[in-house]
């Protein structure tokens, strides 16, 4: 058995149900836990339902008690902005750049803090329950 962190094991794409852009392939990010100095601010609830967790993304997750709700947030991690298919990035508000859809733009799916990681440890990261997952 391996010991490397996992790696997501469907594409990632838009959640929005029309948009059929792709935020990456398969095998292209790991899965981490980061916490984020602030929530990420919400996806206004007219255009976003947040989508189902596969099961196979569940079970990479290790959760504590069922009664405990993790101290952080589960992400798909890249350390380099070109391994991304299709992704759109904000300006920089508060040491903070989001990440949106790239075709429609539906923001924030993740960020990339420029103030906790230096230039040869960035880290792009989006969140796993703001995107969509489909076999490849």
């Amino acid at each position: 058995m391996s010991d490397s962190p996992p790696k997501n094991p469907l594409a990632i794409k838009c959640p929005m149900d029309r948009c059929k852009c792709v935020v990456f392939q398969g095998k292209a990010a790991t899965l981490v836990q980061r916490k984020l100095r602030e929530r990420l601010p919400a996806i206004g609830s007219n255009l976003f339902k947040s989508p189902e967790i596969p099961e196979v993304v569940k079970r990479m997750m290790t959760t504590p008690k069922p009664d405990e709700k993790p101290k952080d947030d589960y992400y798909w991690m890249v350390t380099d902005i070109m391994a991304f298919d299709n992704v759109g990035v904000s300006h920089t508000k508060d040491g903070i750049k989001y990440l949106s859809c790239a075709d429609c733009d539906l923001a924030p799916i993740g960020y990339h803090d420029t103030e906790t990681t230096a230039d040869s440890k960035k880290e792009y990261l989006i969140a796993i329950d703001r995107v969509a997952y489909k076999q490849q």
